[in-house]
């Protein structure tokens, strides 16, 4: 790299779930690889742990810059906010706007159009018309990305399915788009030792017993993620003494809670909400479960994985880029029976999911870890910039 540092703007609407983690992982490397990186994002949105981990990724040398976003549509806030980022970009003059998901999406892009950035590249993160509800919410977020796709320099898909959705819909041409898929610290896990030390999180902290199986999904508690799947899954299972842990939280905690009461599944299911020792968690899990509509790359398979611990999925896009079924978990149909039916045979096939977990373990070492997707990602702005320089 030369001595001028190429400066990055990464812009994200809510600091919370897949994108912060994210964030979190990305933006300290890339400060290390010698690039000027600058997070501007709102709070609105944001889990427990937000404030702490934006100061840790200002200790790290991550520029943080909050603006006021809202993710609703609001014509009035949308302006406010955009005139506010425009300015910002204006003073800053980026090399590259780095956008992630919807609307920090439409107003980054537009706006580093104005501010005449170099690059624009964008991070859908599941695209919003492959998991919102009604046709006209769907009809709307799709056209809108089409538009967009016309601002965009590069659109980075976190996996194959991603990816195939953007050029199959014609939001963006095939050579303008790219996979770079998530990835995580490889630091290990010793799981041996999570569960004999004294961990804030364990079956004893959580009213279960020791002799428990417990199947846990980990997931901001919105409706995409299938959160009444894992619910009815859950009164299916057939396998005696079992827990189901959904650990998260979110907009659909009311419904969910309402669920299990009228249903009386209080005995079979807790909700501990937002865990932020998650590796603690997936150390005292016997299954992990993932039953969303759509995923663009899910951490929490990813986590899992790391964790050698033995996956059922459903069959969406994000999910079965990840899992390969019969060999690295699981991957069944979006319906409660079917994943109770998964749930239970590798609750009592240990040998099996064993195998699963080993080759999930093997797998996330090959294609998931943190230092292959930032390298991957530095790679691709420097040449870009390369390129750009030399069209001068």
């Amino acid at each position: 790299m030369n001595n001028k540092k190429i400066k990055i703007a990464h812009i994200i609407e809510g600091f919370l779930g897949g994108t912060s983690t994210y964030l979190c992982g990305v933006l300290p490397q890339l400060v290390q690889k010698g690039f000027d990186v600058t997070l501007i994002g709102s709070i609105n949105r944001k889990d427990e742990n937000a404030y702490a981990k934006i100061s840790t990724l200002k200790a790290s040398g991550v520029k943080v810059n909050l603006i006021p976003m809202s993710r609703e549509i609001n014509p009035v806030g949308d302006v406010y906010s955009f005139i506010i980022l425009l300015k910002f970009m204006l003073k800053n003059r980026f090399d590259i706007i780095h956008t992630h998901c919807s609307k920090a999406g439409f107003l980054g892009r537009v706006a580093g159009l104005f501010s005449h950035a170099k690059l624009r590249l964008h991070n859908p993160h599941c695209f919003a018309f492959t998991r919102c509800g009604g046709k006209f919410k769907k009809l709307l977020y799709f056209n809108v990305e089409k538009l967009l796709g016309k601002l965009t320099t590069k659109l980075i898909a976190v996996s194959n399915s991603e990816a195939d959705t953007a050029i199959n819909s014609h939001i963006i041409p095939s050579n303008k788009c790219i996979v770079i898929e998530n990835g995580l610290s490889e630091e290990s896990t010793n799981l041996n030792k999570l569960l004999i030390s004294n961990n804030s999180i364990s079956k004893a902290s959580l009213g279960i017993q020791e002799d428990t199986k417990i199947v846990t999904t980990v997931c901001r508690l919105v409706k995409y993620k299938g959160i009444l799947r894992f619910l009815k899954a859950a009164a299916c299972s057939n396998t005696p003494d079992t827990m189901f842990l959904i650990a998260g939280d979110g907009e659909y905690k009311d419904q969910a809670e309402k669920y299990i009461r009228e249903n009386s599944l209080g005995h079979k299911v807790k909700m501990p909400g937002y865990i932020s020792e998650i590796d603690k968690l997936y150390a005292i899990s016997d299954v992990v479960t993932l039953c969303s509509d759509a995923e663009g790359q899910p951490y929490a398979l990813i986590e899992a994985m790391k964790a050698k611990r033995p996956i059922v999925a459903t069959s969406v896009s994000g999910n079965k880029d990840l899992i390969r079924n019969n060999e690295t978990g699981l991957l069944v149909e979006p319906d409660s029976q079917k994943i109770a039916n998964a749930i239970d045979l590798l609750l009592s096939d240990k040998e099996r999911a064993e195998i699963y977990a080993e080759n999930a373990y093997n797998s996330f070492c090959k294609n998931h870890t943190l230092e292959k997707q930032v390298s991957k990602l530095a790679e691709t702005y420097l040449s870009f910039m390369q390129k750009t320089n030399n069209e001068k």
